[in-house]
């Protein structure tokens, strides 16, 4: 017997849940556990798994008894547990989900390939074939493969013990026979599975053993064959019953054909599951990106169309809208709302809000610029870094704040946006104006690489793009993983160097007067890719990303998954003052001072806007740091086009705030599309 039970007793104050509960788990057997809602499953499962500890009995596994006060103590032991609602994040893939808390990590860096290989043979192993690929969300499953991908999920780390409850729930009829066929074959493979269940039909389809539990007290247990539907449910509501010990039910062994509902021979037809093979061909590509297009899933398209939308009507109105130099200005303008929507998208994946980040950003500039003035004359790289640690103090306190105390965000920022302006003015002055005296810190807006360095620095970026991204699926495919057709591999290289030769051309055309000439890449440009790589890589390559999308997708399902949530948000809300204190840096760059007129109020609601236009949900789980960035482009170009076609700020006000709830729409729309497509 792998797991045995005595006399467990749970109470809760006055009320006794479980009242000195028996049960036997051997190996090799599916154990129905049945009972009326309040007969205590829930208790005794949780008991099991660790979520409660018992006030009394004993637990002995594999002959040796056990103490088991905690998740991860049972999690050692091999016990996994299915809860009802599944605890999966709709927003990760079908892999990030089945190795979610016990990421695989190599050179620092998230082993992607090494956990899909593993999850495809996993689920192989489960005969699960309805998955047309495991890199699909998990949103874009049914409620039959949802299930599959969380029994697998539980499956993988050498556990011994597979509790199941009610995993039929809520599911049609083909994909009742699905689950049901999965957790005989796990059975069939010598793990020991305890599967809670109201349905008694799918009980005795599958159930090698049963055991009634009523009001907290285990009345029967025993092979399936000595109980019928009538005797259990006489069991589950009286407790007792004469015919207990007389029913030799004749029927089909569990699992047979027969014995699983809805049985036919339409199992047969299946979709083989994408999780090894070549290249996709290109046709293939395009249709399964139309269908993720369809599906709402449309990443940046929708902010590409529109940028290219707003720039061709403002050029047809004002033929300077594109010159080189308006739009170089275009991308410095827009590059402090770029910086500080970056460090947004922290806060934004995790489905809160950070209000503070405007005047945040204006104390790192203000600190900044005070530690370089003449009597203090820090070097200008000190004085950098002693504004990002300031600011990422002030988002420590805050993340403090929301995650200890549980204070809701927006009201915590909102605190800190009055409070941080108050700090700002009482470090200026009042009225104060404080002027720049570094050149290199006024270089950070103003200045400018030469003609060549500008060419060297792209091309050299280009040049790492491209060897990273062959070798990426040059190595998917020796591994035996589908990887990206070649003629999209070599489009996405020959994009990216046509953008980089673009704006290297565009930045080198002479933008000033003759007595004033003005060429040369900004180096804000540089500043503003190399956060924009850092953020990529720390979200999309490492742990620490993974578990902020998958708080944003469903904390709950991140908390059972080991996940430290009071830690993440806590550095969520740290890096995303530290971003905001870059961009404050870049501001006072630009105006080669800083006073307390800065506005950084009205900063922040652009800064939300930035990211939102740009594709990062306001619900959380759904973002990308380039996406505050073209929602920057978006924005600077609606108030430099309309600038340019002289219209009043009014108008660019209503402008801007049409594309925001465009956006807002749109991201609602795709919410309920995925929702309902279930």
């Amino acid at each position: 017997m792998l797991l045995r039970v005595r006399g467990i007793e749970k109470n809760f104050g006055a009320v006794q849940a479980l009242g000195g509960v028996d049960l036997d788990l051997p190996p090799g057997q599916v154990t129905a556990l049945v009972g009326d809602n309040g007969a205590g499953k829930s208790v005794l499962i949780k008991t099991i798994a660790g979520i409660h500890e018992a006030d009394g009995g004993e637990i002995i596994w594999d002959g040796e008894t056990v103490r088991i006060r905690s998740p991860r103590d049972s999690a050692a032991l091999g016990i996994e547990v299915v809860y009802q609602d599944l605890a999966l994040c709709d927003n990760l893939d079908i892999v990030q989900n089945m190795f979610l808390g016990r990421e695989r990590i190599s050179g620092g860096m998230l082993d992607e390939d090494g956990m899909e290989r593993s999850a495809a043979e996993t689920l192989a192993s489960l005969n699960v074939t309805t998955l047309r690929s495991i890199r699909a969300p998990v949103a874009s499953l049914s409620g039959g493969q949802r299930q599959s991908i969380a029994v697998a999920k539980a499956v993988m780390w050498n556990s011994k013990l597979v509790i199941l409850d009610e995993p039929t729930a809520a599911l049609g009829v083909a994909q009742t026979r699905q689950v049901l066929a999965l957790v005989r074959r796990l059975a069939d493979q010598g793990l020991a599975v305890m599967m809670v269940s109201h349905n008694l039909n799918d009980v005795f389809a599958v159930a090698d053993r049963i055991a009634v539990l009523r009001l907290g007290k285990m009345v029967a247990q025993g092979p399936a064959d000595e109980f019928d539907v009538p005797l259990t449910v006489e069991l589950m509501t009286t407790g007792s019953s004469e015919r207990l010990g007389k029913v030799k039910a004749e029927r089909p062994p569990p699992g047979t054909p027969a014995s699983l509902p809805g049985s036919d021979e339409a199992d047969t037809q299946r979709s083989a599951v994408v999780g090894a093979g070549q290249s996709q061909s290109f046709g293939a590509f395009l249709s399964s990106t139309w269908t993720k297009v369809l599906a709402g899933q449309s990443g940046v398209l929708p902010v590409l169309l529109g940028v290219i939308l707003i720039a061709g009507i403002f050029q047809t109105q004002n033929a300077k809208f594109l010159s080189a130099g308006n739009v170089v200005n275009l991308l410095v303008q827009g590059s402090v709302f770029m910086l500080i929507g970056m460090g947004e998208v922290f806060v934004l994946l995790l489905g809160e809000i950070d209000l503070s980040l405007g005047f945040i950003a204006g104390i790192g500039g203000t600190v900044a610029t005070m530690l370089v003035q003449p009597g203090t004359d820090w070097p200008w790289w000190a004085a950098v870094i002693a504004a990002l640690v300031a600011t990422g103090l002030l988002g420590a306190i805050q993340g403090l704040l929301i995650t200890k105390v549980r204070l809701p965000s927006f009201v915590v920022t909102l605190a800190g946006l009055l409070g941080f302006q108050g700090v700002m003015i009482e470090l200026l002055g009042a009225g104060g104006t404080i002027p720049i005296p570094n050149e290199v810190i006024n270089n950070f807006a103003n200045g400018t690489l030469t003609r060549a360095g500008g060419w060297i620095a792209t091309a050299l970026v280009l040049a790492i793009y491209a060897v990273m991204t062959v070798r990426k699926d040059r190595i998917r495919r020796q591994s035996g993983l589908v990887a990206p057709p070649p003629g999209l591999t070599a489009l996405k290289i020959g994009a990216a160097a046509l953008s980089g030769i673009v704006l290297v051309l565009v930045s080198n055309f002479d933008r000033g007067i003759p007595r004033f000439p003005i060429n040369g890449m900004p180096w804000v440009i540089p500043i503003v890719f190399a956060v924009l790589v850092a953020w990529s890589v720390l979200l999309g390559r490492t742990r620490f990303g993974r578990y902020i999308y998958a708080i944003g997708g469903s904390a709950e399902a991140a908390r059972r998954a080991g996940v430290n949530l009071g830690r993440i948000r806590m550095l969520a809300f740290t890096l995303a003052a530290m971003t905001a204190g870059i961009g404050g840096i870049i501001y006072a760059s630009r105006l080669r001072s800083i006073s307390t007129s800065f506005d950084g109020g009205t900063i922040v609601l652009y800064v939300v806007a930035t990211a939102v236009i740009g594709g990062t949900s306001l619900f959380g789980g759904r973002g990308h740091p380039l996406h505050p960035v073209l929602g920057g482009v978006v924005i600077a170009a609606i108030v430099n086009g309309m600038a340019l076609l002289g219209l009043p700020a009014a108008v660019q006000l209503m402008a801007t705030a049409l594309v925001l709830l465009a956006s807002i729409t749109v991201d609602v729309v795709v919410r309920r599309r995925g929702e309902t497509s279930r």
